[in-house]
């Protein structure tokens, strides 16, 4: 069976070969026409390598340049919650050329939660949405609670308590909030860079719970050096058939999946986008890309454009709900 390290090394060769391809195609034909025609497109990410978006990128462009017959460069611009990835791909020509794959809170939550964005969401054309996910709470191995409810014990006990979130105005902070709100804790939240820095924190013990992404921790569970304390799906996930659903645990609040999409800076060509589009719902039906998704706990669900955007906006709706329930106040 595949594992997520199986799956690591792999990507990790393909983006090698994307590279080099993409560097031999460039220096073949006229610069201007090979760059809209045959030369590389650039996916952009806002996380850093190895996290569960990155995976699903690289994973989607491997299968995916070889229907577009053009090599897919995966680049991953981080920080600032996968702004400064969107911020670049909004500067970039609307050409084709340059694509962004990106969880929903950058589009549909930071408009609500940032006083201003270097960029703006109405920028962006969507493309395709691929997959959703769903957070998981954990703590590390030798915390001194097992269970959601002895945490809020010790924490109310204690007057003290840390969660660790990879991105502030996500939906990962505001389950955090949520459940600091319902329990009437003072839970103090701390950023990290990405998944893989936020990972490192809990397991050092540097914060007492992270919340991300389940595939973040999907190898350290198996392993025994996390303890998975819930999910956010409304009903128990079946990767995690044991673990209780937060809902479940009396947080119907924190009921929440999110997806990831490509998106385009607007003014994109329609047919760029439509080849976009196709390759990557083509590119999803291929065993490998079927198999990183699982590996990663992902729920593929392929929407095209129109039907991505209105999906979009309804996480809008969400994310305001949530800002609403948790007195949030805007983010400098």
């Amino acid at each position: 069976m595949s594992t997520r390290r199986d799956f690591l090394t792999k990507v990790g060769a393909s983006a090698a070969v994307m590279r080099f391809a993409g560097a031999g195609a460039a220096l073949t034909g006229s610069v201007a026409a090979h760059a809209q025609s045959n030369g590389p497109i650039t996916m952009v990410v806002g996380f850093p390598p190895g996290g569960g978006p990155d995976l699903v990128a690289r994973a989607v462009a491997e299968a995916g340049q070889r229907e577009l017959n053009r090599p897919i460069v995966v680049q991953n611009k981080t920080g600032a919650g996968g702004r400064i990835a969107l911020d670049w791909l909004g500067n970039q020509a609307s050409d084709g050329s340059a694509f962004g794959l990106t969880p929903a809170a950058m589009l549909a939550s930071y408009p609500h939660v940032y006083r201003k964005l270097s960029y703006d969401s109405n920028n962006f054309d969507p493309v395709c949405k691929i997959c959703d996910y769903h957070v998981s709470v954990v703590t590390r191995s030798d915390s001194p609670f097992s269970t959601l409810k002895e945490f809020a014990a010790w924490a109310k006990q204690s007057k003290r308590g840390t969660f660790g979130v990879p991105s502030r105005g996500s939906g990962t902070d505001f389950v955090g909030n949520l459940l600091s709100k319902a329990e009437d804790l003072a839970l103090e939240p701390i950023l990290y860079r990405g998944g893989p820095q936020l990972t490192q924190a809990v397991l050092a013990g540097e914060v007492d719970l992270a919340i991300n992404l389940s595939s973040n921790f999907v190898e350290l569970a198996k392993a025994g050096k996390v303890k998975v304390l819930a999910v956010s799906t409304a009903a128990r996930s079946p990767f995690s058939p044991d673990v209780p659903t937060l809902a479940e645990l009396g947080y119907p609040d924190l009921v929440f999946e999110e997806s990831i999409g490509i998106v385009a800076k607007k003014g994109t060509p329609e047919n760029a986008i439509l080849r976009m589009q196709e390759a990557v719902q083509k590119a999803m039906g291929e065993a490998s890309v079927r198999n990183a998704l699982q590996i990663l706990e992902y729920r593929p669900d392929f929407l095209p454009a129109k039907q991505y955007g209105e999906d979009l906006a309804a996480a809008s709706e969400r994310y305001k709900a949530f800002i609403q329930k948790t007195n949030f106040q805007p983010l400098d």
